[in-house]
């Protein structure tokens, strides 16, 4: 490949006019065997080797534009962005490429994402941790960040006053304990939760809670 002209247009990322096609840019933290250096000097031919590596890295540069243009519009998750990705076409080696240079500089924290999606989860809901560390992993959160993220978040919220809002809740609604208990179940509070707030003096309680 021929390339005529080689412009930096901000730190660590270049763009290359070929003698024949449409100029591309791609970021140099995407290279594997060519440098910096190799990018200061046009024109100049690149072997296919070479060229094989440019063209890669620059279909990971138009990946890490992608994942962006998505982060600029909400916090994701590394798997959201990555499906994403992938459904717009992006080849699976891209957009890894892509993700673990974003995930590199911080602008991907799957860590952060659990905890603000928990916290603006516990605006409208009142569950338990069986429950959101269900919704957590359907969101692609492995267990180990997942579980990091609802110790930081349950240190700050007693569960089982949770679970007593929502046995009261319930109990105004369904009345059946039988019914109050799946729905508490469903709601992701643990067995044992359950049965303290049904005992007696939990539910003498439940007025004031």
């Amino acid at each position: 490949m021929l390339i005529r002209s080689i412009e930096q247009t901000s730190s660590g990322v270049y763009k290359l006019t070929p003698d024949t096609g449409s100029a591309f840019f791609l970021r140099t933290a995407y290279l594997s065997q060519l440098d910096e250096a190799s990018l200061q000097s046009a024109p100049r031919s690149f072997t296919e080797t070479e060229s094989e590596e440019l063209l890669t890295a620059a279909l990971a540069y138009s990946a890490e534009c992608a994942a962006m243009a998505y982060l600029g519009r909400a916090e994701h998750c590394r798997a959201s962005l990555c499906a994403k990705l992938l459904k717009k076409g992006v080849e699976r080696q891209a957009a890894t490429a892509a993700l673990d240079y974003l995930e590199s500089i911080g602008y991907i924290d799957d860590r952060r994402f659990a905890g603000a999606w928990l916290r603006s989860r516990a605006i409208d809901h009142t569950e338990g941790r069986i429950r959101l560390r269900a919704e957590l992993a359907a969101r692609g959160i492995g267990s180990r960040t997942a579980e990091a993220a609802l110790d930081e978040f349950f240190g700050d919220r007693d569960e089982q006053e949770l679970c007593l809002r929502a046995y009261r809740k319930f109990a105004k609604s369904k009345g059946d304990p039988l019914k109050i208990r799946a729905a508490l179940l469903r709601a992701g509070f643990s067995p044992r939760l359950i049965r303290r707030c049904a005992s007696p003096s939990s539910a003498a309680d439940i007025s004031g809670v």
